[in-house]
C-alpha cells in the first residue's frame, strides 16, 4: 500500500495550485472553472479518485469553500457511473464530466439528517412514471444545478427498503417548473462559494428510466455516495489547512512588533508547529482512505470516517489559531484564514457530523 505521493503527483498539485491562482483572481464561476479544469485535462473521464482528491486538496488550499462544489459534482458522476442504467450514462456521464451540466445532490430533509432512513420525500409509480413529492434542504448546488439526484420512498410502509434514488432533470419554462421549485440559496456560516438550497417536489412526473439503480437501493446508493463524500471533505480539510498553514508562516514571519518577528515567539512557533504535525497526519489518514476506496477494500468505512473527523477537527483548531496569530489582520472577511474560521466549523458537519464519524468507526470495530 502506498499512502505517500509520488513526484508526478506533487507536480499535479503544484500545477493545478497555478492553474486555478489564475483562475481565481477575479470573481469565480464554478461551471467555468469546471469547464476550465476540463479543458486543462486536470478533470477527464478516466481520473483515478486520488487524482480527484488531489485537484480538491489543491484548490481548497486557495479557496477552501469550492470543495464542496467539486465534492458534489464528483459524487454525483460516480453514481452515475456506478450504479445508473446504460441511458442515463449515456445521457448524463460526459456532460457531467465536462461541466456543460452540474449536478446537484438531494438528500437531507428537515426530519432527516444523520438519519437518512428518516426521509418523507415520496414517489409513487403511475404508469410508466413517477410521481415525486417532497421537501429537500441543504442540496448543494441546487440553484446552478441541470439535474438532480435525490431519494424517495417508494413503499407505504415506509421502511429502507423502499428508499430509492431518482434521477431528475432541471425544467426552466412551463408546468415542470412549478413542480420542482428550487428556493434561494440558503444564507450559511461558511463554504459561501458553494450554493445549498430548499428544493420542493410537487407532484413533479419524471419517466420511468429516471430510476437509478432498484427500488431499495437508495440507502446503498447514498451511503456509497457519502463515503466518498467523506474522502472529499477531508481532502477539502486538508487543503484548508495548507492555506493555514502558508498564510501563518508568511504572516508572522514579515510582522514585526517589539523589534522582532513575531515567528521569535515561541508560543508562534508552537502554533506553526502543531499545524505542520497535524497537517502530515490528516494527509497520510486521506491518502490511505484514497487507496482503500480505489483498492475497495474491508477498511474503507472505518478510514474514510477517520480521515473525515480528524482531518476537520484539526482544520477547526488550527484555523482559529490561524486568525489568532494575524490577530486584528486576521478578523478582516476578505482575509484567507477568516473565510478558512468559517469553512473549517462547516466541514465538521456536512457529509456526517464528526460524532457519527467516530460511532461509524466504532461500529467498525464491533463495538455496537
Amino acid at each position: 500500500m502506498q499512502v505517500l505521493l509520488t513526484e508526478e503527483d506533487l507536480t499535479l498539485k503544484d500545477s493545478i495550485e497555478s492553474f486555478v491562482l489564475e483562475q481565481t483572481e477575479k470573481e469565480v464561476n464554478l461551471r467555468n472553472l469546471w469547464q476550465s479544469l476540463y479543458k486543462k485535462s486536470f478533470i477527464c473521464q478516466d481520473n483515478s479518485l486520488l487524482k480527484n482528491i488531489l485537484l480538491t486538496e489543491s484548490i481548497c488550499s486557495i479557496n477552501p469553500g469550492i470543495g464542496l462544489f467539486l465534492l458534489t459534482q464528483f459524487a454525483c458522476i460516480e453514481i452515475i457511473k456506478s450504479f445508473a442504467n446504460d441511458n442515463l450514462k449515456t445521457q448524463y456521464l460526459d456532460k457531467l464530466i465536462s461541466g456543460k451540466h452540474i449536478a446537484c445532490f438531494a438528500l437531507t430533509e428537515p426530519n432527516a439528517g444523520s438519519d437518512v432512513t428518516s426521509i418523507q420525500t415520496t414517489a409513487k409509480q403511475k404508469d410508466n412514471s413517477w410521481i415525486i413529492n417532497g421537501h429537500k434542504i441543504w442540496a448543494s448546488n441546487g440553484s446552478i444545478a441541470d439535474i438532480f439526484i435525490t431519494f424517495a420512498q417508494t413503499k407505504e410502509h415506509r421502511d429502507k427498503s423502499g428508499i430509492t434514488c431518482f434521477l431528475i432533470q432541471r425544467q426552466e419554462t412551463g408546468d415542470k417548473k412549478q413542480e420542482l421549485e428550487i428556493l434561494p440559496d440558503t444564507p450559511k456560516l461558511g463554504v459561501k462559494i458553494t450554493p445549498s438550497n430548499e428544493i420542493k417536489f410537487k407532484d413533479l412526473k419524471i419517466d420511468s428510466n429516471s430510476m437509478i439503480g432498484q427500488i431499495g437501493d437508495g440507502i446503498k446508493i447514498a451511503l456509497s455516495s457519502i463515503t466518498t463524500g467523506r474522502i472529499f471533505c477531508a481532502a477539502q480539510a486538508c487543503g484548508l489547512l495548507t492555506g493555514c498553514l502558508k498564510e501563518s508562516v508568511k504572516y508572522s514571519s514579515k510582522r514585526n512588533q517589539f523589534g522582532k518577528a513575531i515567528s521569535d515567539n515561541q508560543a508562534i512557533k508552537w502554533y506553526i508547529a502543531d499545524m505542520t504535525k497535524d497537517l502530515d497526519a490528516a494527509r497520510l489518514l486521506l491518502y490511505k482512505a484514497t487507496w482503500a476506496k480505489e483498492n475497495k477494500t474491508e477498511e474503507v468505512n472505518k478510514l474514510s470516517s477517520m480521515a473525515k473527523y480528524f482531518s476537520t477537527s484539526r482544520a477547526a483548531i488550527h484555523a482559529n489559531k490561524a486568525v489568532q496569530i494575524q490577530g486584528g489582520a486576521g478578523l478582516r472577511e476578505s482575509s484567507f484564514v477568516a473565510n478558512a474560521y468559517r469553512d473549517a466549523k462547516v466541514l465538521e458537519i456536512y457529509e456526517g457530523t464528526n460524532e457519527i464519524q467516530k460511532v461509524v468507526t466504532s461500529k467498525e470495530l464491533g463495538l455496537y
